[in-house]
Parts: C-alpha cells; sequence; structure tokens
C-alpha cells in the first residue's frame, strides 16, 4: 500500500512487497533474537569447571566401532588419555571385516584398563541396529557409575571426561551430551556440515532440551554422558534397540523420567569429522533429519518451505530492484525500495550464517555460497521426509525398514 494525494492505493505488488517484508528481513531478525537465546541456552559448561566430587565416581569410557581400523587407534589412544583418576575403557569391535578388532586388541595388550568386546559377523539380533547392540554388550562389561558414549571417529580432549562429569554432578543431570568441533577437510564438508549441524538445531530446537518446561529432548551419540542409574532406569539400549538414532531417543526417556538431560557446546571438549564425502553427508543427516523427527515428514517439509519461502528470495529481490529500477512502473514499488530491503536481508541472513561458520572454526566467507549449501541442505530434508514414507534406512552396509516404535527388520548384510 502507498499513499497518493490523500488516498491509500493497494495493488499486488504491495502485497507482495509487504509479504516479502515479513518472510525475509523481518524473518531473520526475529531469527537473531532466537539464535542468541538458544545459545544462551546451551552454555551449560562453564569456566572454570566445578571440582569433582571426593571420591571421584568411577566412569566408564564405551566406544563402539565398524571397520574403523584407519580411525580407532586414535579415538582410542584420546580415551585412554584422559586426566580423570578413576575410570576404564570398554571398546566394542562390531562386526568388523578389518583391522578394527586387532588394534583393539593391541592397545588393550599394552593397558590394562582397555577391555575389548568382539561381537562377530552374523551375531545382529534382529529387531537390533548395529551400534544399539554393540553399545548394549559394551556396557555389560562396564563397571563405571558414569557411562561416557564415543564414537569411533572422535577425538576427545584430555580433560574432557572430567569436566563432562564435573558439570553433571555440579548441576545434577542424569545425561550430558555435548556438541563437538565439526572437523572439516573437503570443500563439501566445509561448506554444507556446519549448515546442516545448524538447520538441525533451529529446526528442531535442540536448545529447548535444556528447559523444563519443555518436552524436547535431543542427545548427541558423538559424546553422551550418562549415569548407570538413569540407564537401566529407562531401559538402556534394549529400550530403543531399533532406532537408528539412539541417542535422540534415550533423551527423550531421559526427560520422559525427570532425568534432566542437557545438550550443550563442547567444542573445546573434542573434535569429530562425521563425513567424508558428499553421498555420506546426504545419507548420514537425512537419517539424524529423519530420527530427530520421531519418523514424520512435517518438520522436515516445514523446513524446506522457509528455507525456499525465507532465504532463496533475498536474490530475486535484489535482481528484481535492479530491474524495477532501470524500468519503473508508475504506482508500483519502486527499485530502491527492493534493494533496500535486500540489502537488510541479505546482510542479516549473511552475518548470522557467516558467525555459524565461524562458531566452528571455518571461514565466514562460505557464507556467501549459501545457495549451493543451502540446496544441499534442501536436498537432505527432502531424503529425509522420503525416508518418513518409505521407511527405508541404508547405513554401513546395512538395509533397514523401520516403524517408528516398532522393531527395526534388517533386509541386508
Amino acid at each position: 500500500m502507498v499513499e497518493r494525494r490523500g488516498q491509500i492505493v493497494s495493488g499486488p505488488s504491495h502485497i507482495i512487497y509487504i509479504a516479502y517484508l515479513i518472510a525475509g528481513p523481518g524473518f531473520w531478525l526475529a531469527a537473531a533474537i532466537l539464535m542468541f537465546s538458544s545459545v544462551r541456552r546451551m552454555n551449560v559448561i562453564k569456566n572454570p569447571t566445578p571440582p569433582l566430587p571426593s571420591p571421584p565416581p568411577r566412569a566408564t569410557i564405551l566406544v563402539p566401532a565398524k571397520d574403523e581400523g584407519a580411525r580407532i587407534n586414535d579415538c582410542l589412544r584420546a580415551a585412554l588419555g584422559q586426566d580423570y583418576p578413576d575410570f576404564s575403557v570398554v571398546a566394542i569391535d562390531d562386526r568388523s571385516s578389518d583391522q578394527t578388532g586387532a588394534v583393539m586388541d593391541e592397545l588393550a595388550a599394552a593397558d590394562g584398563r582397555l577391555h575389548v568386546v568382539h561381537i562377530k559377523p552374523g551375531e545382529l539380533p534382529d529387531g537390533w541396529t548395529g551400534k544399539n547392540h554393540a553399545l548394549h554388550k559394551g556396557i555389560g562389561a562396564a563397571d563405571g557409575y558414569w557411562l561416557l558414549l564415543v564414537d569411533s571417529d572422535v577425538i576427545i580432549a584430555p580433560g574432557a571426561l572430567r569436566t563432562a562429569i564435573a558439570t553433571a554432578e555440579a548441576q545434577r543431570l542424569g545425561m550430558l551430551s555435548l556438541l563437538l568441533r565439526l572437523e572439516t577437510h573437503t570443500l563439501a564438508e566445509r561448506m554444507i556440515l556446519p549448515l546442516a549441524s545448524a538447520t538441525l538445531a533451529a529446526v528442531y530446537t535442540i536448545s529447548l532440551t535444556n528447559a523444563e518446561w519443555s518436552n524436547v529432548a535431543f542427545g548427541n551419540g558423538q559424546f553422551l554422558l550418562i549415569n548407570r542409574p538413569t540407564y537401566d532406569l529407562v531401559g538402556g539400549h534394549q529400550a530403543v534397540r531399533e532406532q537408528y538414532c539412539e541417542d535422540i531417543a534415550l533423551a527423550r526417556l531421559v526427560k520422559k523420567i525427570g532425568g534432566r538431560p542437557r545438550v550443550a557446546f563442547g567444542t573445546e571438549q573434542g573434535a569429530v569429522r562425521m563425513y567424508d564425502s558428499l553421498p555420506t553427508i546426504f545419507r548420514g543427516f537425512a537419517r539424524i533429519y529423519f530420527a530427530a523427527g520421531f519418523g514424520s515428514p512435517v518438520r522436515a517439509l516445514v523446513a524446506i518451505a522457509f528455507i525456499l519461502l525465507t532465504c532463496f528470495p533475498v536474490y530475486i529481490a535484489g535482481a528484481w530492484g535492479l530491474y524495477r529500477g532501470i524500468y519503473p512502473v508508475p504506482g508500483s514499488i519502486d527499485g530502491h525500495a527492493w534493494l533496500h530491503a535486500a540489502f537488510v536481508h541479505f546482510v542479516v541472513m549473511s552475518t548470522l550464517i557467516a558467525l555459524m561458520y565461524r562458531s566452528v572454526r571455518n571461514s565466514a566467507w562460505f557464507a556467501l555460497l549459501f545457495p549451493v549449501a543451502g540446496s544441499c541442505v534442501v536436498y537432505i530434508l527432502a531424503r529425509a521426509a522420503w525416508m518418513c514414507v518409505t521407511r527405508r534406512i541404508e547405513w554401513r552396509g546395512t538395509v533397514y525398514t523401520h516403524t517408528i516404535g516398532s522393531a527395526a527388520v534388517r533386509t541386508g548384510p
């Protein structure tokens, strides 16, 4: 709408312009406020770290691995290198066909704190995912009050176990999972992984895990600390045996019983290289989005709509502003107004995306590649939505058909 000679004149161009102001710059200004609120909520790790109880409770670090011969040595050495005073490590060789088990056995022979559990090919029971079964078997050999579950591609810092347990004890938490620093080596990793992770955090509102009034619960299995009484009370991995993202499922159970799960930034406590190729990025994050949405395509579809309606229009608005500046039409929004709106939209959106990249120690300039990275995230979300329809997931050489809340059925090796 515009005012002309005392009259209000409206038309399609004014309605479109107002809609753009709301969905574009308006949305991103609101997103900035919500983002900083979420960041504050997830700053659970305090500096200095609170002291450990006296005596410190015993802890066990559990590391499941399948065909991780190239990386398992570094992972286990980092686990054994913790400065915590009383802990053991359980490594689970989950049906590996490479040297994973041999590397574990060699390390165990040199360090009595390491115990190895071997699961042979063909020993995965029906109704279980491989990782859940491996952790279930490994925890049977664990003797710690605190259980730290660590993925085999994670390198934890020497003080990570101490920091996590001291924080959980001081805040009386039943579960604490950390978002580690992302290691990114290829262009695809640097460009897509931080944006896909931020999309997960935003769309599935993972910071609300830390709000007592919310029923949202999220866990990160790369680094997940849980005490044994809480673990046993929720039924352990037996209770989530069919889940592909058991970390999220466990967090939901812990919150349901009032166990106070928390998710926190932990970039100083460890690093992980999640995926090392474009296909694994697509498959891996689609699986995570599927599980975070509890098998429903709704949030994935809403996320696609939001990206298409609140991100990409900035480029269309800028181009339209240039066009209208050259070819103005009386009575419609002029090119300068469109350019000003597009400029604000672009600056706010790019600044927030740049901050997101910098938070994982990547170059802020990757924000300028959003049209490519954003398109990849839309594709991943679409894959997740399709998984919700087909209930078919392939992961680490095994194909599953799945219905949330019922047993998984293995249909592959």
